[in-house]
């Protein structure tokens, strides 16, 4: 019988969270969460089929130009039955190896049995950005719903992901410099400076694709007044791991200097492993552009 290997990706990425576990101990919990998560993710991969884009390259270009992402979210066909078959894996993952969060899990689970929560309408709802359908389930039910929005999302990401793939080449990137994806509209989650030119570079909080963007400008609400941005950063991270703020919107986004770090970065992991950042730009009275798992300790 054949052993399945562990796909090269993924092996780096599990490195990376192991290193990081080892550098900062008091992570290990949160990183361990979002190392199950992962593996689920990575196993469902392979199995992923999306149907192709039906967009030529000039519907693409004129699409660029005026400011729309390529994909509309609302027209995308979700393989619904692998959705919830990710869904439920990471369900299982959780249950089994997170002692805090699996009495929510088992919650969640019962509800869906009950018919309190539609999944295939929860996930709809998440790929159309509607969150207040999260937190209408979250009133009516009592459930923990970062935790559902958080299980929600990593159930479709990686579908978005596949997406992304298959439309990265109609992307301008010389032209784009928006806030939100090219590709399907969403917002970052964090930004990076690169190694050799230091351009600016933002990461989709769904799809995960990468697009250029101003050095100076906030990306939630476009401000480039220079004496209403700033950023800041610890004396034990270094000037590798900075926070980006904007005084127009009192919003931020974690930005990894490249050159700084000397090495390649995977975002997802580096996000993970910088809550103290989050935790300090909270106190200064900035918000996150958008959620992450600090919103989990939130809804308790």
């Amino acid at each position: 019988m054949k052993t399945r290997k562990t796909p090269k990706e993924l092996d780096t990425v599990i490195k990376r969270i192991i290193t990081m576990e080892k550098n900062r101990p008091g992570y290990k919990e949160v990183l361990d969460f979002f190392k199950y998560v992962t593996r689920e993710q990575y196993k469902m991969k392979p199995l992923i089929k999306v149907k192709p884009v039906a967009i030529d390259e000039e519907t693409a270009k004129r699409q660029m130009m005026e400011g729309f992402p390529l994909l509309d979210k609302k027209d995308m066909k979700l393989n619904m039955s692998s959705v919830t078959t990710l869904f439920k894996n990471i369900c299982r993952t959780l249950r089994r190896n997170s002692r805090k969060v699996a009495p929510e899990i088992k919650d969640i689970n019962k509800a869906v049995r009950k018919g309190e929560i539609d999944l295939e309408e929860l996930f709809r709802k998440v790929v159309e950005g509607d969150k207040g359908y999260v937190d209408s389930i979250g009133e009516k039910t009592g459930l923990n719903k970062w935790l559902l929005l958080f299980l929600a999302e990593s159930s479709v990401n990686p579908f978005l992901e596949a997406y992304a793939e298959k439309l990265k080449g109609h992307v301008n990137q010389e032209t784009w410099l928006k806030g939100y994806c090219p590709v399907c509209g969403s917002p970052p989650a964090m930004g990076e400076l690169q190694m050799e030119t230091g351009l600016r570079f933002l990461q989709c909080s769904s799809c995960g694709f990468k697009w250029r963007f101003k050095r100076l400008a906030c990306p939630f609400c476009g401000n480039t007044n220079h004496e209403k941005l700033r950023y800041f950063h610890t004396e034990t991270d270094g000037k590798a791991f900075r926070v980006d703020v904007c005084e127009e919107c009192k919003k931020y986004i974690k930005t990894i200097d490249l050159k700084e770090l000397n090495r390649e970065a995977i975002l997802p992991v580096e996000d993970m492993g910088t809550l103290h950042l989050d935790i300090l730009a909270r106190e200064e009275g900035y918000k996150r552009g958008t959620t992450n798992i600090l919103e989990m300790e939130k809804s308790g």
